[in-house]
Parts: C-alpha cells; sequence; structure tokens
C-alpha cells in the first residue's frame, strides 16, 4: 500500500497525541513487533547497566522472521495493573514509559512508518544507487493522535539524527541482504551454517558490548566491516 504522503524528518505531521496522557495503547499486545536494532540495544545496556543477556532474563527475547534472528521488546504476560493483556515490560503501573529517554527506535517511530527506496543519481562515474527513507503517517496506528502538528525530527528526539537515520538504512537493507542469503542456505538445506551465521551477527552486533566512551555509530561502522 503506497502511502498518502511522505516526509522528510524536517517537516511538519499531524502526529501530536497530547503527550499519551492516559493512554498506553502502543505499550501493549504488540507481539513481536518491536524488533530492537543494535542502536536501541546500546541505549538500553548502557542506561540500565544491564547486559545484552540479562536483558534477556525479563525485559527482550528473541524471535526468527524469515531465518533471522533478532532481538524484539518481550511482551510481559498477566499483571495487578494491565489483568491478562500482554503489555511491554518497561510500562509501569500508571500507563508511563519507564524508559521514555532511552526507549526503542520503533517505540519514537510511532505513529510514523518509514518508506524505504533506492534512488538513482547520475554522476561523473556513472550511476549510483542512494539508498534512504522517508516517513509516513501509518493510518488507524494510535487511537489518541488530536492532528496538532508536531515537528517530526523534534518528535523523534534522536540526537544526531541524520546520522541515525544513515545507521537506520544502512541496518535496513543490510536485514534485507542478511535475509536473502538465509533463504539461499535454508534452500539448499545449510541449517547447519544458517545457524551459525545467525549466532555469529547476534554475538558482533548485540552482545558484544559498545564502549560508553566511544561514539557508537564508529563503533557500529567498524563492527560492518568485521562482519563482511
Amino acid at each position: 500500500m503506497t502511502p498518502d504522503r511522505l516526509y522528510t524528518a524536517r517537516d511538519m505531521a499531524k502526529i501530536g497525541c497530547d503527550d499519551c496522557k492516559g493512554c498506553s495503547y502502543c505499550c501493549q499486545e504488540m507481539g513481536e513487533s518491536v524488533v530492537l536494532t543494535p542502536f536501541d540495544i546500546c541505549e538500553l545496556t548502557q542506561h540500565l547497566g544491564r547486559s545484552f543477556d540479562e536483558l534477556m532474563e525479563d525485559k527482550i527475547e528473541l524471535y526468527m522472521t524469515d531465518g533471522m534472528v533478532l532481538p524484539n521488546l518481550k511482551m510481559s504476560g498477566e499483571t495487578k495493573a494491565y489483568g491478562s493483556k500482554e503489555v511491554c515490560g518497561f510500562l509501569n503501573e500508571e500507563g508511563r514509559c519507564s524508559i521514555h529517554a532511552f526507549r526503542p527506535g520503533l517505540c519514537r517511530l510511532f505513529p510514523l512508518g518509514r518508506n524505504y527506496e533506492i534512488k538513482q543519481m547520475e554522476t561523473e562515474d556513472g550511476i549510483k544507487e542512494i539508498k534512504g527513507f522517508q516517513y509516513f503517517i501509518v493510518k488507524d496506528s494510535c487511537p489518541n493522535l488530536n492532528g496538532t502538528k508536531v515537528k517530526i525530527e523534534k518528535w523523534l528526539g534522536i540526537p544526531n539524527l541524520k546520522k541515525n537515520e544513515e545507521f537506520i538504512t544502512t541496518w535496513h537493507y543490510f536485514c534485507k541482504d542478511f535475509q536473502e542469503e538465509i533463504q539461499e542456505l535454508l534452500k539448499a538445506g545449510e541449517d547447519d551454517k544458517v545457524k551459525k551465521i545467525n549466532l555469529s551477527m547476534l554475538e558482533l552486533f548485540y552482545r558484544k558490548p559498545y564502549e560508553k566512551e566511544r561514539d557508537f555509530y564508529e563503533q557500529f561502522e567498524e563492527r560492518m566491516k568485521v562482519f563482511d
């Protein structure tokens, strides 16, 4: 489905929701949809002082999609505050996010989505492919939208957003290529090899701690070169 309109981070969009007052809709019954990027895990581990393996005990879990194993936020079972509804493990009894300042990218994005595209640009050296994405409003995703316009970069609230968008683009196409490679291996009956490269990917990009004193994006680029 083609979005009605696409936006850049500098655009204003009608995504205001009165600071989610009295609402935690997007934190409930989300299944395995809140997939975490290496940047998300870096933020969670460093701010919470817990390792990836420690977060696996109660806050995150592994999920396989198209043969690729990735971590996502874990929805907890029955609770005193929410009954039988599955809710994010970081949602407190007041219906507020306990990690709001360093919440994952998909949580920041809601109710927006990303429309990825590859453009071709003519240069002196020939045709060059430019990968990127734009934002769009996901219809009927949030019951609390009030039509107030908000600048998207303010809504996201991510420092050095341009660098983050470059990372998101790189990671998106890395996962896309990774999944295609895995599908070919599965068709060839190379299940053990699929398991091995999934474990290697998880170890390099997620389990191995990122140095707090260094820029995340530099460390990510170094790891990309190692994995290649």
